[in-house]
């Protein structure tokens, strides 16, 4: 499999080092603006399947670790076909805020906490449309919540402090 050699060939032996924010000497591999060029990643690769629209460019931005950035412009399918002259561009961008902590035993992959979706018009048919309000999406307000309520319920306290020997809900 060629992701294992290329893991076998990786100089970095600990790429996730410093992505959690905590870093002493400055050293965080990851800390830059990355594009995005293959992934069999599922949740990234479903993004193509609408028959209405798929990305068109896929970045993450980790300059300022833990937050780690997705922004996915999205373009009509149509729009792949066909060029500008009959169908003029249109461009909507969605920027996925996710928090970065490294896996335990894994120092070479990350692990993202969703927390916020933006979602910001750029262009429609050729015309710059990117003083429109984006929607944007808040995904921390329920963790809030569980915060709160797990104060109060020993199992779902011991999950929040990231025990490993708590027990699953249900």
């Amino acid at each position: 499999d060629i992701i294992e050699q290329l893991k076998e060939i990786n100089p970095t032996k600990d790429a996730s080092r410093g992505i959690d924010g905590e870093y002493v000497d400055g050293d965080v591999p990851l800390r830059a603006i990355w594009r995005m060029v293959w992934t069999s990643a599922f949740d990234v690769v479903s993004l193509g399947a609408s028959p209405i629209a798929g990305p068109s460019a896929i970045y993450q931005d980790i300059s300022n670790p833990p937050i780690a950035t997705n922004i996915i412009d999205f373009i009509p399918r149509a729009q792949t076909f066909f060029p500008t002259s009959i169908i003029p561009p249109s461009l909507l961008r969605a920027e996925v805020t996710t928090r970065a902590s490294p896996r335990k035993n894994m120092p070479n992959r990350v692990g993202l906490i969703f927390e916020s979706v933006k979602l910001q018009p750029i262009e429609f048919l050729g015309q710059k449309v990117d003083n429109l309000p984006a929607l944007n999406v808040d995904f921390t307000w329920p963790r809030s919540l569980v915060e709160q309520v797990a104060q109060y319920v020993p199992a779902l306290e011991s999950m929040m402090d990231g025990d490993e020997n708590a027990d699953a809900l249900g």
